[in-house]
């Protein structure tokens, strides 16, 4: 089976010009974790997902620490909100996108499961031979297509 097999085709993608606040607000709308950025062709260019957003409104000494378990209470940081943070209304996607790690649709499973979890990744993005994006793969998708024959077999049980 191929990650084109098990993948959704149905994909939220965003351009690179949308701003974080526009991007937030398609992420709440379609409740995903991962925004392809694509151009007007919907070639992949990059990718942003939640954790992007959410770091703009973390303290800078955050990366600082190795260890945060000692801080049980970020105080009044906890009542920061993304009006608080001005350049979160200015950023593009095009300021924080990553660069995108992806996969033709012909791949296999494995190999799509091992590059999201060298690089751990939430979200595969698919693409075409010429870099279209085609849908996304989760690491539930891809697991359901690599246990499914093997789970529905039965004529290896026990």
């Amino acid at each position: 089976m191929t990650v084109g097999e098990c993948m959704k085709r149905e994909v939220t993608a965003v351009l690179p010009g949308t701003t974080v606040r526009e991007a937030a607000r398609v992420l709440v709308e379609r409740h995903v974790g991962t925004l392809p950025i694509v151009d007007a062709n919907q070639v992949l260019l990059g990718i942003v997902g939640v954790t992007e957003i959410l770091t703009i409104f973390l303290p800078d000494f955050v990366a600082l620490l190795e260890d945060i378990d000692f801080v049980k209470d970020f105080g009044a940081l906890e009542d920061l909100e993304p009006k608080d943070v001005p350049e979160a209304s200015t950023l593009t996607m095009k300021d924080i996108m990553k660069e995108p790690i992806a996969v033709e649709e012909d791949a296999g499973l494995l190999r799509a499961f091992a590059l999201m979890k060298k690089h751990n990744l939430l979200d595969l993005p698919v693409v075409s031979k010429d870099g279209k994006l085609l849908g996304i793969a989760s690491p539930v998708d891809v697991a359901c297509g690599f246990l499914s024959a093997w789970a529905e077999n039965r004529s290896h049980a026990q």
